[in-house]
Formats: structure tokens, sequence, C-alpha cells
């Protein structure tokens, strides 16, 4: 606790104070709580400011201890008199935890507190400057996909799996698990409803949903007992899993899985859905494979007329008719153009954000070593338990029935912080190229996309969107993360 006496008591806004150290090597360059606690209580003198509660962090104590972080948010929030909190900065206060960060805002937004960050000179509040909520938007999104790199780890474990033939999830609707091996065994109650599916569809006379009506008639249902919709159908004929093979990190695998269709059957669907261009056919036509119908949800294609490229909807005309028509590439270029330029950053705002990302960097792959160091020293001390465990049982001083008890809990402990190490192992591989992908993409963007092929525009627009759609002549789409975040600060302006 710590206050200022004197008249200009009832003046001072109150604050409390967060301090936070996450490795010996912080400590050692000068990065302690104590340095901290210096820098903010000489802010808060110069500013009349009163800190009425300190809360402090120590992780380089092996104990990483996030309770407190919760403890402040919830004084903070709870005491109207609180103007905020005062912190070094921003990777001081927030690790990139998704739920540190979405606490963080609420109480910028919500409670309409203070966020002050003393060595970057900044104050998070419903009226700061647009280009410092960017700023805080843009780090603090990079530092939770750094933490999100750990989820990815945990897919790699899976890698002896799948190089075996074996999917690591649950199966398809069509299929059952079984999980003692790993083994997608095929569902003989709805296996032939899906190969229906795909005769349907290659026929070209029916729709995603006249599918699953007419299915639903014959006695189809989900494994809740429900009618499959038209999105699950269209997911069911686009899977590669039911002719063999399986889909796995954007590449495809051969699986050890008995088929449900062939090869043939599952191409002669995909030529219905997306039409391929006829061979011989000397023009690149730029977005071709790239939207969906925002009214029906089948592909766009492309087809150049009297020297111009249009797009339109590949749905065959039937009594579910498509009534959008067809737009000049012109109209989605300009518009996609437009795109390109709202994830724009200046060159001042990347240099501020790659220096403060490469501090965070350093920082999380020492924290990462640290935690690696705790679970193998946990994983060997549970080999230890484990074999002096046999010893007592090969010496007959304790019965079978709690050997096989005792044994069975270590082991199962020993899988769950193996699981860890994998998670941890590599998990900021690509992360520090992410970064500079990222930013050098907001830095060039419009100039890149105005400038290059097709296929490098292509390209791009899978960097920056998750989807885009065709309707009216619009343009629609979704910006995958942090792209979306620049371009909601005011990105491009």
């Amino acid at each position: 606790m710590m206050g200022v006496d004197g008249d200009k008591m009832d003046n001072q806004k109150q604050f409390v104070a967060y301090y936070r150290v996450s490795s010996k090597r912080q400590k050692e360059e000068g990065v302690s709580l104590e340095a901290q606690k210096k820098l903010i209580r000489d802010y808060c003198l110069r500013n009349n400011f009163k800190i009425v509660k300190e809360f402090e962090i120590d992780e380089s104590a092996k104990k990483s201890n996030r309770k407190a972080f919760q403890e402040m948010v919830n004084f903070v929030r709870d005491n109207p008199q609180i103007a905020g909190i005062i912190a070094e900065k921003v990777d001081r206060l927030l690790r990139g935890n998704l739920k540190d960060r979405v606490l963080v805002e609420d109480l910028i937004s919500e409670q309409n507190k203070e966020i002050h960050l003393v060595k970057e000179g900044m104050v998070l509040s419903k009226t700061s400057k647009s280009s410092q909520k960017l700023q805080f938007d843009i780090e603090n999104a990079l530092a939770r996909h750094f933490l999100n790199n750990l989820s990815d780890e945990v897919k790699k474990g899976y890698d002896v799996l799948i190089s075996d033939g074996f999917y690591p999830h649950i199966p398809p609707i069509g299929y059952i698990s079984k999980l003692d091996k790993h083994l997608a065994i095929i569902d003989t109650e709805r296996a032939p409803f899906i190969k229906r599916a795909f005769e349907l569809c290659a026929t070209g006379e029916y729709t995603e949903r006249e599918i699953g009506l007419k299915l639903y008639d014959e006695g189809f249902r989900s494994r809740s007992g429900r009618r499959v919709g038209k999105s699950a159908i269209g997911k069911i004929l686009h899977n590669h899993f039911y002719y063999g093979w399986f889909e796995w990190q954007g590449e495809l695998h051969r699986g050890n899985h008995e088929p449900i269709l062939n090869k043939d059957l599952f191409d002669k669907v995909a030529e219905v859905l997306h039409p391929r261009r006829k061979k011989g056919n000397k023009y690149d036509i730029a977005y071709l494979g790239m939207m969906t119908c925002g009214e029906c949800g089948c592909g766009i294609t492309g087809e150049i007329q009297k020297g111009h490229t249009y797009y339109h909807c590949s749905k065959p005309r039937g009594a579910d008719y498509c009534s959008q028509k067809y737009v000049r590439e012109e109209l989605v270029k300009e518009q996609l153009e437009k795109l390109v330029k709202t994830v724009s950053l200046s060159v001042k705002q990347i240099k501020s954000i790659k220096e403060i990302m490469r501090a965070s960097v350093e920082e999380e792959t020492e924290y990462l070593g640290q935690s690696l160091e705790v679970l193998n020293t946990r994983y060997t001390g549970l080999k230890e338990q484990s074999s002096k465990l046999l010893d007592l049982y090969l010496a007959t001083k304790i019965k079978e029935d709690v050997y096989d008890t005792k044994s069975k809990e270590i082991t199962k402990e020993m899988e769950d912080v193996n699981s860890e190490i994998t998670k941890y192992k590599g998990a900021d591989r690509a992360y520090t190229q992410e970064i500079e992908s990222f930013l050098l993409f907001c830095n060039e963007a419009p100039k890149l996309f105005a400038s290059s092929r097709p296929t490098l525009q292509r390209e791009l627009l899978r960097f920056v969107v998750s989807n885009l759609s065709l309707k009216d002549k619009k343009v629609v789409f979704t910006l995958k993360t942090p792209f979306d975040i620049v371009a909601s600060r005011g990105g491009g302006n």
C-alpha cells in the first residue's frame, strides 16, 4: 500500500499497481519487481496519483500464479473509486492470455477504467487515440497467437499416428471410432446414406438442401437423431475421408480405414460442385475458386465474354434457382483492393509493434524453457516412483491390486505430463516468421496487390481472409486475426 499525504489528497486519482517478472534473466537485467515498483511509484508522484493497492507476480519462482491478475481485475471492477491499473508496459500486464485480454478490454469499455503503461507512455481508455488502441490490440492479438501455438504442438504430437494412416480425431458421420486403436470403423447404419448422398449429387440434379431432405425421407439421421442440414451435407460431399484419405493441417494423407465410396465418384461430385475451366483456356481468371455465392453457397465460377471476365454462381438451373447476376471482374477487383487497403499500417506503427513483439518473443521463449524444465523434472520423478513401486511389488511388500491401482495412476500422470512437454517443445518455431509476414503485408499490401499477377493476388487474399463470397455484386469477407483488428481500428487511413 502506498499513498501521499497533504492537501492534494482529495484531488488524487486512485489506481492499483501491477508488477510482474517472468524469468531469472529479467531479474538479472534489471526488470525486477523492485525496479518496476520504483518506476511506477515515481510516475504516480509526478502525476499526483495514489496507489491504493499493489499486485505482484514473480513467475521466475517456478510457480506461475495468474490468480493475482484475476484478483486485481475484480478489485478494480468492484471499486468505482479506482480509476484503473498502472503497469510498466503491455507485456508486463498481459502475457497474451485471451481471458486476461478480454478482462482488460472490458475494464476499459464497460467499466470506463484507464490502463497506464508507463514505459510506453500510453494511456488506454474509452477516449484513447485510435492509433494507440490499434497498437495495443495488435500487440495482444499477436501475443495471444504465440500462446495458441502451444495447442498447435498437440497436433504435431499426432505425427506418428498420421504417418501410420490413423486419423487423430473423431471420424465424420458414417464412421464410428474404436478409440483403443485409433481406428475408424464403418457405421453400417449410416454409411449407405453417405454413398447415396454422393450418388445423388453426381447426377447434377439435386442441391445440397434437396439431398438432405431426400435422405431424411429415406431414414438418414444425424448422430443426435436429427435431419442432416444443407451445410452438413456440403461438408460430407467435400470430405476426402469417405474414399480412404483424410486431410490434416492442409495436407492429404492416406488412411487405413475402409472407404465408403471410390475416388471416381468423389471426383464426379467435385466436378458438379466446382466445374473446372475447359482445357486449353489461355486466360488466367484471377479469382476463380476463391468465392462462394452469398445466396445459395455454391462456388463462384468465371468466364470470358467479348474480352471481359465475368463471375457468376455455378449452381445448375433448376427448381431451386439462384437469382444472382453476372459481375464484371473490374468491379470485384476494385472491392478487393479496398479490402487490402483496410489492413495496411504506417511505417511508424510497424516499427513500434516489431520492437515490442521482439521483446515479448524473447520473454515467452524463456518462460517456455522454464516450464519445460519443471515438466521434465516432474516426469523424471514419476519414472522413479514407478520404479520404486515395482520394486515393492516384486519384494511382495504390497499386494497386486494395490500395485495395479497405483501403477495406473502414475502411468496416467506420466502421459499427461508427456503431453504437456510435447506442447511446449518448439511452440515458438514459426511465431517470429509469422509476425514478420504479418508486418510485411501490412506495410506493402496495397502496392503488392495492385502490381501482382493473379496467382500472387490469390495468395495474398488467402493470407488475409478466411472466406470470400459474392452477393448482389458485392464482395463479402471475413478477415483473419489480427487483420480484423487492424481494419476495425481504422487501418489504411
